[in-house]
């Protein structure tokens, strides 16, 4: 068998040593060519939207019916400087019920910090007889605002239910959930925002409490 002779012994090493280094040369810059090619083309395709992770929202309309409020909540007003929760349910499954007991919980915790915690029920009843009446059975003491027309839903962006929204100290989203939140860290999610709201150093903060009242409007 006749082996392949190695001429590599016979050129001179400078040569040898010029010829690698051109060979490298060009495998780098095909390397730097592929890759700006494929940058390319990733920039033909659909812009993707820019999400902001503390998103603004509306306010609570005034002329909506309250439940353990006598006057209609405001986020820039009562609720200044506070992190507020925000659940959106029907009032329709019994796992509405186990989220108000985690609520509950929550609140019960920070009952001396600026936490407000807020319930929209999204119903068409409009008698303040029955909707008390459901509030009591359900032995909800949070303030309850009644979405009965959408209105709420909407300047929160809210497109289902069950849902949950967190908002900072500046009436900002900064935790949105429609599923799964009952999984979440939500004491967490609100111990940190407290966090954040202690290092603004406000001089004084009024904390809202609940008074129990009602609130219809003309």
């Amino acid at each position: 068998m006749t082996l392949l002779k190695d001429y590599s012994q016979e050129l001179p090493k400078s040569d040898l040593t010029r010829r690698r280094m051109r060979s490298a040369v060009i495998f780098i810059i095909a390397m730097i060519a592929t890759a700006f090619l494929i940058s390319f083309l990733f920039d033909l395709g659909p812009e993707l939207p820019v999400q902001n992770v503390l998103s603004a929202v509306g306010d609570f309309p005034a002329d909506h019916i309250w439940l353990n409020a006598s006057e209609p909540l405001n986020l820039y007003d009562q609720l200044s400087k506070h992190v507020v929760v925000i659940f959106f349910c029907k009032l329709s499954t019994l796992s509405d019920l186990q989220y108000f007991s985690r609520l509950e919980q929550i609140q019960e915790e920070f009952s001396d910090e600026p936490l407000a915690v807020i319930t929209a029920i999204q119903t068409e009843e409009t008698s303040i007889d029955e909707l008390r009446g459901i509030v009591e059975d359900w032995g909800i003491e949070f303030p309850v605002i009644i979405d009965n027309r959408g209105i709420v839903s909407n300047r929160f962006n809210v497109c289902s239910s069950p849902s949950l929204l967190v908002l900072d100290a500046r009436a900002r989203v900064a935790a949105r959930f429609y599923t799964g939140w009952e999984e979440a860290d939500l004491r967490g999610i609100v111990n940190d925002l407290l966090q954040q709201l202690r290092a603004m150093r406000f001089s004084s903060i009024e904390i809202y409490h609940s008074d129990g009242g009602f609130y219809v409007p003309n």
